[in-house]
């Protein structure tokens, strides 16, 4: 049994190596893209994640080394004995009060922690009237007995429910008597309000009441300037509710920065004096969020009380420009719930967290990065310059590929076509050669004995080994035009009679068969021009129209003037050329599909030498041709030719007379 083995194919073989390995190529090319665009966006993130580490490191360091700072005020004897700077105050609480140094830094000074409330049961018969019997007169008169009491809180008390009792029976004037002898009770406090600010307020209500406004707003200033200097001791919110009801009367503006920062320490103040008498711890620290920004409070407790440090917004803020100098990042502080405090914060960004060491500090610190677009334009370039040269290497890669895979097309055509050439011109070399040898083998075996039988086996001879002759040196004038070796005998030649003669030669040698119809022009000029080279040239087109018409024996040839300008003319009526192949023909090698078709022999080179002699003279040559009725080629040429550039005069190669040599 015979196996059947695959015919290999070394072209396809070579062409699929070489695609393979530029698919190989491109594909590694796009994984080192990817993967240092990978790396570099890593690169990227660690940068800015180091950078972002780095300066959280540093802010929070100093940021509590100025918060540490403030701890000398309660630790060091002789930090107590200066003055702190503006925006802290020092707070110390005892069984006997608050004290705040220095003065002046509070708007209001928490109070105490209130005792137990023993003159209240003294009022009942009073409130039993005014109340339950609706007897205000009779509860007024009651009160006013306790008014005259030698204890001032006994008296204090009956004096504003004195006041109540004559504002319901509309008895004003008196009212306002009684609330001034309340305002003069000293260091007295009535539910949580100083009797003093009670009784401002009080007369305030009456004159409002009375429509008296300059009088009421003379009262309010007075109440207003006691609430922003720290004239009594109270609750915030009861210094909250007092403080916007003499803004209101009095009409008074805002509070000023200074006095807003006296507000935050007040409030811290307050939270402080919550502490005692049992701290949450013995020693800490807690960042608040006040009306008007952070405050700190730093305590400790000491044998006789609480002594803490106040930081207001104002010298939080300074000591949080100290430690944020990182104009690369964002920085925030913000409390346990998450709340800012201080800084900026951008939180759709990476953030980087520093919990605060300092103990009871209540505030992480948040890093972001400052300009988040400048990071990724920066990247953005980076990324595009390795884009961009990795597609000039991609560029460089396909065009590369292209123009070998075209190099590798060319080189298999002209493979195929000189193929086709040897071909062809050893089909063309073995006719005479098989003439040459059968006639020569009769002759010298003497086979031919008559002498008109031996006269035409001479013929035989002669043109067999004129076409030998005309073939041999057709490729050696080939070849020497592609190296540019040929060379021209430019004379003075009559046209007419070079047609002629050329046309004559052909019919007596290879168209016997053929009828040529010449016409010429009635003036035709003489030409400079190469005798031989032109005879060629003639021989050559009659040669290939007489061989791709068979059948239409007729051929014309054709010669005329135009101006300047002479034609020859050769028409056929045989295949045509295809419009696709009408510049190819000219080319080495290429014959026309309708040729290779009708299996007609030929080396195709006969046109390409046509097209060297013509351009050698400064003229041209041109196709007409439709497929299935013939072909003209027309040659044309000035009546003085312009010699082509490296065109020699003389002829270096000694030639043999061409007169009807041609290759078709």
């Amino acid at each position: 049994m015979a196996l059947s083995v695959p015919r290999f194919r070394p072209r396809l073989f070579t062409f699929a190596v070489f695609l393979g390995t530029m698919c190989a190529l491109a594909a590694a090319l796009t994984w080192l893209c990817w993967r240092l665009l990978e790396q570099d966006r890593q690169l990227e993130s660690q940068r800015v994640q180091e950078r972002l580490e780095q300066a959280a490191d540093r802010t929070a360091s100093v940021f509590e080394s100025g918060v540490g700072d403030l701890d000398r005020w309660l630790v060091s004897p002789e930090a107590r004995r200066e003055t702190p700077p503006e925006g802290v105050a020092l707070l110390a609480k005892t069984e006997g009060g608050v004290i705040i140094r220095p003065p002046g830094r509070l708007l209001y000074l928490p109070p105490a922690t209130p005792g137990a409330n023993t003159v209240d049961r003294l009022f009942s018969a009073g409130e039993v009237l005014e109340f339950r019997e609706r007897d205000s007169a009779g509860a007024a008169a009651v009160f006013r007995n306790l008014s005259q009491s030698p204890n001032p809180e006994v008296r204090a008390g009956a004096l504003v429910r004195l006041g109540r009792n004559l504002r319901k029976l509309g008895r004003y004037t008196e009212a306002l008597d009684v609330y001034r002898r309340l305002e003069l009770a000293p260091n007295v406090v009535i539910e949580g309000t100083p009797a003093g600010l009670l009784a401002l307020s009080a007369r305030c209500s009456v004159l409002e009441s009375l429509g008296r406004r300059d009088a009421l707003r003379k009262e309010a200033l007075v109440m207003d300037a006691g609430l922003r200097t720290c004239r009594w001791s109270l609750p915030g919110a009861v210094w909250d509710f007092h403080r916007e009801q003499a803004s209101r009367w009095a009409g008074t503006d805002a509070l000023t920065l200074r006095e807003r920062q006296a507000l935050a320490l007040s409030r811290a103040a307050e939270w402080a004096c919550q502490l005692w008498p049992h701290p949450l711890d013995p020693k800490g620290r807690r960042i608040l969020r006040v009306d008007d920004g952070p405050a700190l409070i730093s305590w400790m407790e000491a044998p006789a009380g609480l002594a803490a440090v106040l930081a207001g917004p104002e010298r939080l803020e300074w000591i949080w420009k100290q430690a944020y100098l990182e104009k690369s990042v964002h920085a925030a502080l913000v409390d346990a719930d998450g709340s800012l405090l201080m800084g900026s914060l951008d939180k759709n960004a990476r953030q980087v967290a520093r919990r605060a060491a300092a103990p009871g500090l209540a505030a992480t610190l948040l890093f972001t990065p400052a300009d988040v677009v400048a990071d990724h334009a920066n990247s953005n370039i980076r990324r595009r310059l390795l884009l961009a040269g990795f597609a000039v290497l991609a560029l460089v890669l396909v065009s590369g590929s292209y123009f070998i895979l075209r190099s590798m097309a060319r080189e298999r055509a002209v493979a195929r076509l000189q193929s086709e050439f040897v071909s062809a011109v050893s089909h063309e070399l073995r006719t005479p050669l098989t003439s040459l040898r059968q006639v020569s083998e009769l002759l010298v075996n003497g086979r031919i004995a008559r002498e008109p039988e031996r006269r035409q086996s001479y013929e035989i001879l002669f043109h067999a080994s004129r076409r030998l002759q005309r073939l041999v040196e057709s490729l050696l004038d080939f070849g020497r035009m592609e190296a540019s070796a040929f060379r021209y005998r430019f004379d003075q030649v009559d046209l007419r009679e070079l047609v002629d003669g050329v046309v004559e030669d052909f019919r007596g040698q290879s168209a016997r068969e053929h009828v040529i119809v010449l016409s010429h022009a009635e003036e035709l000029p003489a030409i400079r021009a190469d005798r031989d080279a032109i005879a060629v040239l003639l021989w050559n087109l009659l040669d290939n129209a007489v061989k791709y018409s068979p059948g239409r024996p007729a051929v014309w040839v054709e010669t005329k003037r135009e101006g300047q300008t002479v034609y020859i003319a050769v028409r056929d009526r045989g295949f045509g050329i295809e419009r696709g192949e009408q510049d190819r023909v000219f080319e080495k090698f290429v014959r026309g599909a309708a040729a290779q078709k009708s299996n007609i022999q030929g080396t195709g080179i006969g046109l390409s030498i046509a097209r060297h002699i013509v351009r050698a003279h400064g003229g041209d040559i041109r196709l007409e041709s439709v497929p299935g009725e013939g072909s003209t080629f027309t040659i044309a040429w000035p009546a003085e030719p312009r010699i082509a550039p490296g065109i020699s005069n003389t002829e270096t190669t000694p030639r043999d007379d061409a007169k009807g040599k041609g290759l078709a």
